[in-house]
């Protein structure tokens, strides 16, 4: 069964077809179109792709400050969020999300560990034991329901922090997940109306 999927960014990406070969409905969300009041739709992913904070490359991230009762509704009602790095130097780049995620910027090829008991370590190939980063990630103490699943040696690189009916999977890998990985993501159970 095909899942409703979309991609936050200012123009086409090449994001959106790994999702369509991988037998997914995916639609591109400019940030206008994310901001509209009329712009509403039922989702069972959304993406924002990595470098989101960068106002060099993209202009998303205001939009998705503007929409943050949306998004905190949109996860609560059972709609699964991915979120990549922010790609810039700014810690409270995810200040949009219902919860507290940390970000520590700085590019790197790092080794990680794997937390086996989640399906969503998939999103590195089979055997890969290390990945390029953008950053590190953290999560406030108070975040009881967040489960780090991929460590480097400096910290988490990703997360999953469950939030009412859904869930947030924040990584800062800065590299394309596996089609292993889009299964899952796009097999989420659940929806919500962004």
């Amino acid at each position: 069964m095909s899942s409703q999927v979309a991609v936050v960014w200012d123009g086409p990406l090449l994001f959106t077809r790994l999702i369509e070969e991988c037998g997914h409905s995916c639609e591109l969300v400019t940030p206008h179109l994310l901001a509209a009041p009329f712009f509403r739709r039922r989702l069972n992913g959304l993406v924002v792709p990595a470098g989101f904070a960068s106002s060099r490359y993209t202009c998303i991230l205001s939009a998705l400050r503007a929409i943050k009762p949306r998004i905190q509704r949109y996860v609560q009602e059972g709609g699964t969020l991915l979120s990549f790095g922010a790609g810039a130097d700014f810690p409270y780049a995810y200040d949009w999300l219902p919860v507290q995620v940390f970000y520590q910027y700085g590019f790197a090829t790092t080794p990680v560990r794997c937390h086996d008991n989640n399906p969503f370590v998939s999103i590195i190939e089979d055997g890969i034991k290390e990945v390029s980063i953008d950053g590190i990630l953290n999560t406030s103490s108070g975040e009881k329901d967040s489960q780090v699943i991929l460590q480097s040696p400096e910290g988490p690189v990703m997360l999953e922090i469950l939030y009412g009916k859904g869930r947030i999977l924040v990584a800062s890998l800065h590299e394309y997940p596996s089609r292993r990985f889009v299964h899952e993501f796009c097999a989420c159970e659940g929806e919500g109306l962004l």
